[in-house]
């Protein structure tokens, strides 16, 4: 199966935009009302098949590396990418 890892820094971006990427990426838990309600909002990572390796690293199937790529870019993140093939059963 054609993957790519990712991998990002977020050395030059403000800390507005590093939370805006990790809620973005990771999801968040989020409660209103006094903490009378709870909620799980889920990020990309947990929609898509991805699988974060490290802090910044990430192997993302062929499908959704313009997504992937598109996200860290709006965010201002250094970006480095490879290809690699990998065994399917990794990303399920």
């Amino acid at each position: 199966m054609k993957a790519t890892i990712v991998s990002y820094t977020l050395e030059k971006a403000d800390p507005k935009l590093k939370i805006a990427l990790h809620r973005e990426l990771y999801g968040y838990h989020d409660q209103s009302n006094n903490c009378s309600y709870s909620y799980e909002r889920t990020g990309f990572i947990n929609k898509k098949k991805i699988l974060k390796l490290n802090r910044g690293v990430m192997i993302v199937a062929k499908t959704h590396v313009k997504e992937v790529l598109s996200i860290l870019r709006k965010n201002k993140a250094t970006i480095k990418v490879v290809n690699v093939d990998i065994n399917k059963s990794v990303l399920c």
